[in-house]
């Protein structure tokens, strides 16, 4: 394939022949043909084969959103004659990144790094590459491709987030919650007059018989806090830039819940990718939980009525949802809060927390306390 030098300089020679001709002038022929002559050869040299190997080396396959991925290609030359050099072009999701290799001597190995851009959640392909060289008069250019594909995963970005706030706050303040049991093996905690309805094997006898009134044993449960991030995937609420936000922001809160000891819980209003009902323990989890989450139709999602079916009183909700959210509510709104993620979000009753993006949640974390 001819450059643009390249296509003006057979131009010119074509020209030049034409008045070479028309005039009679043999030297404009002669170097008409000399141009000619340098634009077949450059075609030559541009298509001739790059002997060197070329191999891809990935120094992570995971990346968060917006991290570029680091490629190194190393360039082998077992032949008997340096390489020329070129211009290795490699994709991944429609980015692309253009890294020269230069002429590697016989029997040596050279490296370069590449840098590719990421934009989305997803697991995508990397390549194929596309080996380019261009002759060395800059007139014509070969590609040869590279059929090596890798794999990458790009997952939510992860902001830091400081200190205990919002419903979070609420949870680790309360971090034992007690509530009465009836289990003879709970906790014991004191004793109290009797009741209609109580247990009767709660019935401390000894106090009975010398208080001269029946008296119970009171129990407590000692659990875990439980704090439930759940995602808005309903179309309806954000764009699909403003989502990638929303699931940054809920990657966030799970993962700082997790290292402030929290129990917590990742859910999402997807019929297709809902979540788990159990703790979510590392941050592993909640990368891969959340990165194929995709935002779905309205007959694809639930209600919170529905993601909570078993009730809500033994947790706090954190709902991420868009700027044109949420998609659904809940009628307990001391267990909830909302937060609107996306361009041109804005506070409204019920909502707790409106941002434009995940750095400007992280941002106004501590200040929400």
């Amino acid at each position: 394939m001819l450059t643009r030098s390249g296509l003006g300089a057979a131009l010119a020679a074509v020209v030049l022949a034409g008045c070479g001709v028309w005039w009679r002038y043999e030297e404009l022929v002669v170097l008409a043909a000399a141009t000619l002559t340098a634009v077949v050869v450059a075609v030559w040299s541009a298509r001739t084969p790059h002997t060197a190997v070329i191999t891809r080396h990935v120094h992570s396959p995971r990346v968060a959103r917006g991290d570029r991925i680091r490629v190194i290609y190393r360039a082998g030359n077992t032949g008997r004659r340096a390489t020329p050099p070129v211009v290795l072009i490699d994709t991944c999701d429609a980015a692309e990144t253009r890294s020269p290799i230069a002429g590697v001597p016989p029997g040596l190995t050279i490296e370069t790094v590449g840098l590719i851009g990421t934009r989305r959640r997803g697991v995508f392909d990397l390549g194929p590459a596309t080996i380019e060289r261009v002759d060395p008069f800059g007139l014509a250019v070969g590609r040869r491709a590279d059929a090596a594909v890798g794999s990458i995963i790009v997952h939510p970005r992860i902001h830091a987030l400081h200190g205990p706030h919002g419903a979070m706050h609420t949870v680790e303040d309360e971090a034992v919650m007690r509530r009465a049991a009836s289990d003879p093996l709970s906790g014991f905690v004191s004793l109290r007059d009797y009741v209609d309805g109580d247990d009767p094997r709660l019935i401390h006898w000894p106090t009975t018989a010398r208080m001269g009134t029946l008296m119970v044993r009171e129990h407590i449960e000692l659990r875990r806090p439980e704090f439930t991030v759940v995602l808005d995937t309903a179309g309806s609420v954000a764009g699909s830039e403003d989502f990638e936000e929303m699931v940054d922001v809920a990657a966030s809160i799970a993962v700082h819940a997790i290292s402030s000891g929290v129990s917590v819980m990742l859910r999402t209003t997807s019929r297709r990718s809902p979540g788990s009902t159990r703790r979510v323990d590392r941050d592993t989890e909640v990368l891969d939980m959340l990165t194929p989450v995709s935002q779905v139709e309205s007959d694809e999602s639930l209600s919170l009525a529905e993601v909570f079916h078993g009730g809500v009183d033994h947790t706090m909700i954190a709902f991420v949802t868009g700027p044109d959210g949420p998609s659904t509510t809940l009628s307990r709104s001391d267990k909830l809060s909302v937060i609107r993620v996306g361009a041109g979000a804005v506070a409204a009753p019920g909502v707790a927390l409106a941002v434009d993006d995940a750095a400007e949640f992280a941002d106004r974390w501590r200040p929400w306390h």
